[in-house]
């Protein structure tokens, strides 16, 4: 299955949306998904896939997640795998594909995705909604230092309505809900710590989003602010303070932040993980509220934390499966 169509990396003369979806040269990349639903009885779940093809010492690395919680049992179902190969692996222009586990397809109108685990499966519907939006510079993002010459292109599907079937442990159920989509990559060294960093992608129930990409280490940060109608604009005016930390597997991860956006929409806000985080091949994740400062829940908010920004060494097992 390992087909691959490769193009060839640009940050500040990017492509489209559609041009910068594929298989790039000699970079680290990425294609990531993060979303929540409900079922008929309000239940609520939260999902992930992500395909990622890491630049290595000249070699090309890819990893597969697969994840599923359900926030009332708080079980949490997964699937990781790490390999040295394209092997699986299916990369076209509108198409990532691993095997029979992962498939996403870009349509007309919105991406189908579709995943297969032992204890689940999904099948969804993710529309386009409000469209495909360039993060941070027009689409470039700067790796740790705002001085360095290490930079990914990066653009998110922000609001994504999304419908479909999820089959879990045998039965199945409609689910309704919402989905975020990250296209990112360029040729930045992943496994120094320097450009490792905190991921916020604050989801307001009013329609409107934020994407904060935070590197603790050097104090450096950029995003993007997504209005309800209108275009997005960058966002690097803001203040990310961590509540507490926490020892995951031996690595420290910043846990609760207090946000402060001046001028911007209620300017402060508190993340409150609402269920304990997985840690996946590399990175912790986790989803959070979003409170203003009368408590009241303004979003959702998933958080994905590298472990460079608090801690100088650090092991990541590469090779290990699960699920």
């Amino acid at each position: 299955m390992a087909r691959i169509s490769k193009i060839p990396f640009r940050d500040t003369n990017h492509g489209t949306f559609e041009e910068e979806w594929g298989y790039h040269k000699k970079i680290s990349e990425w294609w990531y998904s993060t979303g929540y639903f409900t079922d008929e009885n309000d239940k609520m779940y939260s999902f992930q896939f992500t395909i990622v093809r890491a630049h290595v010492a000249g070699l090309d690395p890819f990893i597969i997640m697969m994840a599923l919680t359900d926030f009332e049992s708080g079980e949490h179902y997964y699937f990781q795998k790490a390999q040295a190969t394209a092997r699986s692996v299916f990369i076209d222009d509108k198409t990532a594909q691993y095997g029979n586990v992962i498939k996403v397809v870009k349509g007309t109108t919105g991406m189908t995705f579709t995943g297969r685990h032992k204890d689940f499966s999904l099948d969804l519907e993710l529309d386009y909604g409000k469209g495909a939006f360039w993060n941070c510079d027009n689409g470039v993002l700067k790796m740790g230092t705002a001085d360095t010459d290490e930079t990914t292109f990066y653009y998110s599907y922000t609001n994504m309505p999304t419908t479909g079937t999820m089959t879990l442990k045998g039965t199945e159920h409609k689910v309704k809900g919402k989905s975020w989509f990250d296209k990112q990559g360029g040729p930045f060294k992943l496994l120094k710590p320097r450009t490792h960093w905190e991921w916020f992608s604050l989801r307001f129930f009013d329609d409107e989003e934020m994407m904060l990409f935070s590197f603790p280490q050097g104090d450096y940060r950029d995003g993007t602010f997504i209005p309800r109608d209108g275009e997005a604009r960058r966002l690097n005016e803001y203040t990310i303070k961590p509540l507490e930390f926490i020892d995951v597997e031996g690595i420290k991860f910043s846990s609760g932040w207090d946000i402060t956006v001046p001028g911007l929409k209620e300017e402060h806000y508190t993340i409150k993980p609402i269920i304990n985080g997985q840690m996946n091949i590399g990175y912790f994740e986790l989803l959070a509220e979003v409170l203003n400062d009368s408590n009241e829940r303004a979003g959702f908010c998933f958080v994905e934390l590298l472990p460079g920004p608090y801690n100088e060494k650090f092991a990541i097992q590469l090779f290990k499966s699960t699920g």
